[in-house]
């Protein structure tokens, strides 16, 4: 006899619950959305109401009936109990990861972490950063800091820092079953997502930018979903104001992609919806109006720091800088990604984008998604193609899109004929657990890669002025230059200031005041650490050096940076690749070439 899978046997894998016959029958109660728009192709429709029907013991949902079950779904449900377990289970898995290690390999991270201990210090009245730096708190770049700084008053800083990002690794899945519930689409897609949430932004530290583009997602599916009536509304838009406003805090670009989003699902909606064209504007003006507090906010923002004393556009002269548009295409999937130098992430979403190709070709014609999410995703295209590397002075920025491309492709993509839907699914789920095992395994390998440089900074002396010369700044299990910015992770657990600052820049909430600022250091000196001279005013001032060397041979690299003045310079601490030195004692004089290139620079500077 051939074996096969009942319909009881696959329910009682989605939900979990035993039933008479040994098996849970999927029951859905009839759903009715009567009251919400319903989109069609030509617009919105008055349909009778959906009624998610009981299929026969073999038969899967209908895409009509799992349309209805889907929006009925309470926000957590990822596709019944057992789905949602494990999905969640998932992303609590990647959480864990995040404590595995110490030191997390995420590039702009170190400075990030500083910024909020500097916060967190300056709430002592004696604390010696209280009279070197100031404080920026009503920016667009601010609630990661803050947040992080009000954990370190009862938790270390690294801990601190590590409960913030697995809040936005729980934040983002939470706003795709969000999206997911408010247009009816299958939940386990939610598993396709897993892999981009420890994506490229997240490689390049750009926690910020992860956390507020997370927060608007979630504003993003209120603007979808259609609200309610009466006093409800009220008390709706209320609450869409206040995440668009701390989205808006969090990060300024994530709040802009969110709002282009919203901004096509209001447009689209005013397309598609039936009535009078006066009719229909008005109900996109009533939807758009939460949203306006936010925008309102941000002018000031813009406004007030124009009159402040820190301004700093030094990406600015990158503006525009791109790559080909076929590079893009090409490269999507390591755009996507970005994490593991053994490219097993970027196989993990090529296996996603496979799923969702495969349901596209076994397409159900009886699933019928929503215009505004086709639109959506070419709006995420278009802007992953058209938007350059360089934009608003930020680097990175078309690779940040990414992951909107993929979002977007899994609410588009339509429902596969129903039994081939049930084994997609099942796939679906196999690929979100393999990508949270993977970073499991991963941080593992961080752990032991970092031990080291972990070390050398606790071993450290407090307080210091510190200067990293970082050679080879990534590490083995990493693609991206990981290692960029560890010297930060000094000041975030010693205290003190390190050369190359988060603090220069004029978003972020701390700033050096205008009276302390230091000596800077030469541009792209992190990327360039062969720029150091011991003679220039920020090696003088900056007197503590964190390096690490390319090789783990045990040769002293002093003589190597310091040349004649190496036996003036001092090592405090050696573990494997890392050095800690001394340089009070180095007395160098500038050279004559040393000197002309100042004074050429000084009369390039003169009015």
């Amino acid at each position: 006899m051939r074996a096969r899978v009942s319909r009881c046997n696959w329910d009682f894998l989605r939900t979990g619950s035993p039933s008479p016959k040994g098996f849970a029958l999927l029951s859905v109660p009839r759903v009715s959305t009567r009251g919400e728009p319903y989109y069609r192709e030509g617009g919105m429709s008055e349909e009778p109401p959906i009624e998610a029907k009981k299929p026969a013991d073999d038969e899967p949902l209908d895409a009509r009936s799992d349309e209805a079950a889907s929006r009925s779904a309470p926000w957590w449900d990822a596709g019944g109990l057992t789905f949602t377990i494990v999905f969640w289970g998932a992303l609590a898995l990647i959480v864990v990861a995040l404590f595995r290690s110490r030191s997390l390999p995420l590039v702009d991270y170190p400075q990030h972490l500083a910024l909020a201990a500097i916060l967190r210090r300056m709430l002592d009245p004696a604390a010696p950063e209280r009279a070197l730096f100031e404080t920026n708190l009503l920016s667009y770049n601010s609630a990661f800091h803050v947040v992080v700084a009000a954990l370190n008053v009862v938790m270390p800083i690294d801990a601190a820092g590590k409960v913030v990002v697995g809040a936005y690794v729980l934040l983002a899945g939470a706003a795709t079953l969000l999206l997911l519930r408010a247009t009816g689409r299958p939940r386990a897609r939610a598993f396709l997502v897993v892999p981009v949430l420890v994506g490229y932004s997240f490689a390049w530290g750009f926690i910020n930018f992860s956390l507020g583009l997370a927060i608007q997602l979630i504003v993003l599916s209120r603007v979808i979903q259609a609200p309610p009536e009466g006093r409800a509304r009220l008390r709706s838009d209320a609450i869409t104001a206040v995440l668009a406003a701390l989205g808006a805090w969090t990060h300024l670009l994530a709040s802009a992609l969110g709002y282009m989003l919203m901004l096509v699902a209001i447009v689209v909606r005013v397309q598609t919806e039936r009535g009078a064209l006066a009719t229909r504007i008005g109900r996109a003006v009533r939807v758009g109006l939460p949203l306006l507090p936010a925008i309102g906010y941000c002018a000031i923002v813009y406004f007030r720091q124009k009159q402040l004393a820190w301004q700093n556009f030094e990406y600015g002269a990158y503006e525009g800088n791109d790559v080909f548009g076929l590079v893009k295409v090409k490269g999507f999937f390591g755009y996507a990604t970005g994490l593991r130098a053994d490219e097993l992430d970027v196989k993990i979403v090529a296996i996603a984008a496979g799923l969702l190709l495969l349901a596209a070709l076994f397409r159900d014609p009886d699933d019928e998604p929503q215009p505004v999410l086709r639109w959506l995703f070419v709006a995420s295209v278009l802007a992953f193609l058209v938007i350059p590397h360089v934009f608003w002075a930020t680097n990175f920025v078309f690779e940040r899109i990414s992951f909107l491309v993929v979002l977007t492709a899994a609410l588009w993509v339509p429902r596969a004929v129903p039994r081939k839907e049930e084994l997609l699914r099942l796939m679906s789920v196999s690929v979100g657990l393999g990508a949270a095992a993977s970073f499991f395994l991963f941080m593992g390998q961080v752990a032991k890669e970092t031990a080291d440089m972990d070390e050398v900074i606790a071993a450290m002396p407090k307080g210091r002025r510190v200067t990293g010369l970082v050679w080879h700044p990534k590490i083995e299990a990493t693609w991206q230059w990981s290692l960029l910015h560890s010297p930060a992770y000094y000041v975030a657990r010693n205290g003190g200031e390190v050369a190359f600052s988060f603090t220069r820049t004029m978003s972020l909430p701390v700033h050096y005041r205008r009276e302390t600022m230091p000596p800077d250091p030469p541009a792209n000196f992190e990327w360039n650490p062969g720029d150091y001279r011991a003679s220039a005013a920020f090696a003088k001032y900056f007197d503590l050096v964190l390096m690490k060397t390319t090789f783990d041979d045990n040769k002293d690299p002093r003589e190597s940076v310091w040349h004649s003045h190496a036996d003036e310079v001092d090592t405090v601490m050696h573990r494997g690749r890392w050095w800690v030195f001394e340089t009070k004692r180095v007395k160098t004089d500038p050279s004559a070439l040393e000197q002309l290139f100042q004074e050429m620079k000084d009369a390039d500077q003169s009015p």
